[in-house]
């Protein structure tokens, strides 16, 4: 077997990728997918605020007896706020990476394309930087 042909001198020698595959589309369809979802998301988080800003104002005008029951409530609430934030804070750090990953994929093509201008332009602009 020739030296080229030998899996070591490959793997020494050999042209490597210089980006992973992203796929567009795929990324795109999960994120509209997501902000769709976000709605139903939302919706039982914004009922529990509100839960949460009742009893805050019952607090402030309530007995010492009944703020000790109060607080308990609210601590229970608290708990579900802060865990459904949690999963939204998830989704979209998630979702981020994926857009970052498509505007890097977008860059890539557009240097190839020539556009080299617009390029420069946008790797100047902060939103743009991805890593």
């Amino acid at each position: 077997m020739p030296l080229y042909e030998q899996e070591w001198w490959k793997k020494l020698f050999g042209k490597k990728k210089l980006h992973h595959q992203v796929d567009v589309l795929k990324d795109i369809h999960a994120v509209l997918e997501e902000l769709q979802d976000l709605k139903d998301e939302v919706k039982p988080l914004l009922k529990q605020v509100q839960k949460l800003e009742e009893l805050e104002k019952e607090y402030e005008v309530g007995k010492e007896d009944v703020r000790l029951i109060n607080l308990e409530t609210q601590a229970e609430i608290l708990d579900q706020i802060l865990q459904r934030y949690e999963f939204l804070q998830d989704d979209i750090d998630i979702n981020g990476i994926r857009v970052k990953q498509v505007a890097k994929e977008f860059l890539r093509r557009a240097q190839q394309a020539g556009l080299k201008d617009l390029v420069a332009e946008k790797k100047q602009d902060r939103k743009w930087w991805v890593e």
